[in-house]
């Protein structure tokens, strides 16, 4: 251990008694200062401007990452000469010949290569220190994981650059080597991934993103042990070439060896990256890398094994990103919760079938399904024989009810089953989220809320794509935020007849006809037995569903809200919380902060008088300026609109949603009420209005969360962070940005000159 320290000395005196040492130092200084200071200034303006930052200690995730993409450039120079200086010289003999092992030789070397490494991770700390003497509570323990990360990343550099340095007496040559093998390590995760037995080797070799768990704060077992496999399987072949200079051994023995290590190091990786063998340490004070709670909660009644197949067809969308070569890549999906539920089994199944694909009728005329297939697969270099013909895949499953989409099937061992799709927005293909992911495996779990639309007196429809239909925030597969890819049942309902007691939710959504007596009735059961009502109302209405609320002591007032504005139409109400209303939903406190809005375009203002026994909040109102309630009918695309008191026109603040609580059987009742349909419609979701700041989908989500009694959307939530702000003013960080890129870049190029200067004197 002595001769390993005297080494690593010996290393270290020369690597700072010469200039190169130093001129990284001072590049890796100016590089780290000109990032912070870039980004701290971003931080510095938002602020000045008002704005409130979130989870300010993210900048040094940030740094890091742009820290680790360049890393590597700054190794080769370092290792060059390592070992390479002595083989050109001779010195090398001298050391052999000692009473020295060959890898106490390495050893030395290699320590003194950490030690230098901790120098430049000194820089980093530098930084560190003064976040935390500017962030309002830093998450202290994210940062150092980060720095962990990219330490462990720069020692493995520095054992694959040794090894390259061995292997030649030219110390450019070791240093494009160098460059080499790290591109290697760098891109070797793409290579041969449509091969099964070679995939998950190329895979876990790959160091690329390695660091990224460590940089977001998470510690998994399987990169800590990586990165040390990485630095055992160097250093060990470097030790290896040592000894092989100097004995005589065949050319089996020694790649024999060569071979050996290799085989054990992949073992290790192997079982490493098992599932059930792996460990985690989320440091972030949030916890932002782990699964929500309500998650955990969910994955922890999945009884049995797991089996999670995606069922990927040639004619659909965007198939490539489950095709082989993307596999490992899309499993990363799902490995926060493997993290818990270690024995899911995740599997691939290819098939081909018709999934109304418009694009391939262009792009393929005149072809049969198969003809089409057959060429598709040709063309990405994928085996046509993966693919099942749709008789084969109809065996095994039947999508015909999804359309043949690309979809997973999530089973449980009992049979039970639930979809998982992917959605379309904006013309892309999205994986689903933790939330839907969730919503899922609640299903297997657990009794699900159903959502009840009522139909038959012209309320919107939820299969029809037209503008003012709900099939989008209802029942369309193809939208993430629909509620029956939030884990609901979505059914369509009459009250011809009593409602099934599955229904937990009606939406009434603007009758265009009255109900009947027998169909009140039914409805007045539903409302006596403490089901959830959602009801909307609009201009023209208020006679077909006051009725409904009247029981409540709520009614929609006679006329319409109008709100002019310069560029857009009366009638369209940007209705804002109130204070009650962000008191009792958190959401709308986002909504509050961020000075948005929920857009209703042709709304109705609510009046509501006190009920023993009812509790009312309001949610939302009509904001303070220039709104009031017209009652003359009025063309509002043609015809300018006035405020004329004489002709009825009220002015005033106008609640524009309420919900209403009363216990029904001793379980509470929950009723939302809302003074307007359109905010919901397919059009509305579909509309972009660069004056108006929208929040429609919050409230969509917020409400059916409240009806549901908080059992759906999952919440995915985490804890508010703490770190949202930077006590520096605009002044201050001007100075700052010259002492990052000029004076401490100085100071090291000083202290290198100085040093340099002595001992060339001696």
């Amino acid at each position: 251990m002595k001769m390993i320290f005297k080494i690593a000395k010996t290393e270290l005196q020369s690597l700072f008694y010469s200039p190169i040492a130093w001129l990284l130092l001072v590049v890796f200084a100016y590089q780290v200062g000109m990032i912070m200071s870039g980004m701290l200034e971003d931080i510095v303006v938002r602020q000045a401007m008002g704005y409130e930052s979130w989870r300010v200690t993210t900048i040094f995730g940030e740094l890091f990452g742009n820290v680790q993409g360049t890393l590597y450039f700054y190794i080769p120079l370092l290792t060059m000469n390592m070992i390479s200086r002595d083989l050109s010289g001779g010195t090398i003999k001298l050391l052999q010949s000692a009473p020295l092992r060959n890898a106490e030789i390495v050893l030395g070397k290699y320590l003194a290569l950490m030690v230098f490494g901790l120098a430049m991770m000194g820089v980093l700390l530098f930084y560190v220190l003064f976040g935390v003497c500017t962030i309002q509570n830093i998450d202290f323990p994210y940062v150092l994981t980060g720095m962990l990360g990219l330490y462990l990343l720069l020692c493995a550099y520095a054992a694959i650059g040794l090894f390259v340095s061995s292997l030649t007496s030219y110390q450019v040559m070791a240093a494009f080597g160098t460059l080499f093998i790290l591109a290697m390590f760098n891109y070797v995760g793409g290579v041969w991934q449509d091969y099964e037995f070679v995939r998950d080797i190329t895979y876990w070799l790959s160091i690329r993103g390695r660091t990224e768990e460590f940089i977001y704060g998470l510690i998994c077992s399987e990169d800590v042990l990586y990165f040390l496999i990485v630095i055992f399987l160097f250093l060990t072949w470097t030790v290896y070439r040592l000894i092989n200079r100097v004995q005589k051994r065949s050319w089996t023995t020694r790649w024999g060896i060569y071979l050996g290590v290799f085989l054990v190091s992949m073992m290790l990786g192997y079982m490493s990256s098992r599932p059930a063998l792996m460990a985690y340490h989320d440091s972030t004070r949030t916890k932002s890398n782990s699964l929500s709670k309500s998650s955990q909660e969910i994955v922890a009644l999945l009884d049995g094994k797991v089996k999670i197949t995606t069922y990927t067809n040639l004619l659909d969308r965007d198939f490539w990103s489950t095709l082989p070569d993307h596999i490992n890549f899309d499993k990363e999906t799902f490995r926060p919760y493997t993290r818990f539920k270690p024995d899911m089994k995740i599997r691939y199944v290819y098939f081909y079938d018709n999934a109304n694909n418009p694009e391939l009728e262009e792009q393929y005329p005149d072809m049969s399904d198969e003809e089409r297939a057959k060429q598709i697969s040709e063309n990405y270099g994928v085996p046509f024989s993966i693919f099942l013909a749709p008789e084969k895949m109809r065996e095994i499953e039947d999508l015909s009810a999804e359309g043949n989409k690309t979809i997973r099937v999530i089973e449980l061992e009992n049979g039970q089953k639930a979809y998982l799709r992917f959605y379309f927005h904006g013309g892309w293909k999205e994986s689903p989220g933790e939330a839907e992911i969730s919503a899922a495996f609640k299903r297997l779990v657990s009794e699900v809320p159903t959502i009840g639309f009522l139909a038959g007196h012209g309320e919107r429809n939820i299969y029809r794509e037209g503008d003012r239909e709900y099939k989008r925030i209802s029942s369309d597969k193809n939208t993430r935020s629909s509620m029956i890819n939030q884990g609901f049942n979505i059914e369509e309902v009459y009250l011809h007849s009593s409602l099934p007691d599955s229904i937990d939710i009606l939406v009434i959504s603007e009758l265009r006809s009255p109900l009947s007596a027998g169909e009140m009735n039914y409805l007045q059961e539903f409302i006596g037995r403490g089901g959830s009502l959602f009801v909307l109302g609009g201009p023209g209405r208020q006679e077909l569903m006051n009725p409904i609320i009247e029981q409540f002591g709520v009614r929609f007032m006679p006329g319409q809200l109008v709100q002019p504005t310069p560029l857009l139409q009366a009638d369209l109400i940007q209705s804002v919380p109130t204070d009650e209303g962000v008191a009792y939903w958190s959401d709308l406190d986002y909504i509050r902060k961020n000075e948005g809005c929920v857009a209703m375009p042709g709304c109705v203002g609510l009046e509501y008088t006190p009920i023993e026994g009812i509790t009312v909040v309001p949610l939302f109102s009509t904001d303070t300026a220039g709104c009031w309630n017209r009652i003359v009918a009025t063309d509002f695309v043609r015809d300018s609109v006035y405020y004329t008191p004489e002709t009825g026109d009220q002015a005033g603040i106008f609640t524009t949603a309420l919900a209403l609580t009363r216990d029904v059987n001793g379980r509470e009742q929950r009723v939302l009420v809302a003074g307007n349909t359109d905010f919901l419609s397919n059009g509305e979701f579909a509309t972009g209005r660069r004056e108006v700041r929208n929040f429609n989908g919050i409230l969509k989500h917020a409400a059916f969360y409240w009806l549901s009694h908080e059992e759906l959307p999952v919440n995915t939530a985490g804890d508010s962070p703490i770190d949202r702000k930077l006590y520096i003013g605009e002044a201050a960080m001007e100075v700052w940005s010259i002492v990052f890129m000029v004076v401490i870049p100085v100071i090291l190029a000083l202290a290198g000159i100085i040093i340099w200067v002595r001992r060339r004197g001696r």
